[in-house]
């Protein structure tokens, strides 16, 4: 009798802790989503800002009659870009669609940038190596600090640096080629 009244309460409690850490996981995802909307919420309202040609760069107050969204300036499109990577040695192929932001590095969570490459079968790259980074009309290879450097061509690189189309990017021993660069059109 004790014997299943202890199964019993074994289970109902391996139950309960399964409910619970589901739910802790769902909240923490749509903590996740909501403070990614709210990020980008907020980038498209920088650029609005600067975009209007003001201080403070609103041209009038929205106040939820259609004739004001009529007079409020066209919310410039951000447009997105598309890289596909290879690395050399075991010819995997990595595809991002972004459009700010692709990390690279050892560690297991790149949460601070919009897409995340990690590397994580060569220990001489660094937890967070580097970061392809859209600017203009243009994408950028940055070294986030890292301990052995990261490389584009074979050249050292202590400053962002254009990226292109066959590109070799350097991080520890793995070697990415720059396979594509895509640009979503207006």
């Amino acid at each position: 009798m004790w014997y299943w009244i202890v199964m019993f309460l074994l289970i109902g409690g391996s139950i309960c802790m399964l409910g619970i850490s589901f739910a802790a996981i769902r909240r923490q995802n749509d903590m996740a989503v909501r403070v990614s909307s709210d990020t980008s919420r907020r980038r498209v309202q920088d650029e609005d800002e600067y975009d209007s040609g003001r201080p403070g760069g609103r041209t009038g107050r929205h106040t939820g009659d259609p004739r004001d969204a009529q007079r409020q300036p066209q919310r410039k499109k951000r447009r997105q870009w598309k890289i596909i990577l290879e690395d050399i040695d075991s010819w995997e192929k990595y595809s991002f669609t972004f459009y700010d932001t692709v990390g690279i590095g050892r560690g297991k969570d790149g949460s601070m940038y919009e897409k995340y490459l990690p590397i994580l079968n060569d220990g001489r790259v660094s937890k967070i190596h580097c970061v392809i980074v859209h600017r203009g009309d243009r994408l950028y290879l940055k070294d986030e600090g890292s301990r052995n450097g990261t490389y584009l061509n074979g050249t050292r690189i202590d400053e962002p640096v254009v990226i292109q189309r066959d590109d070799i990017i350097g991080a520890g021993e793995t070697r990415l080629e720059v396979q594509r660069i895509l640009r979503e059109s207006e």
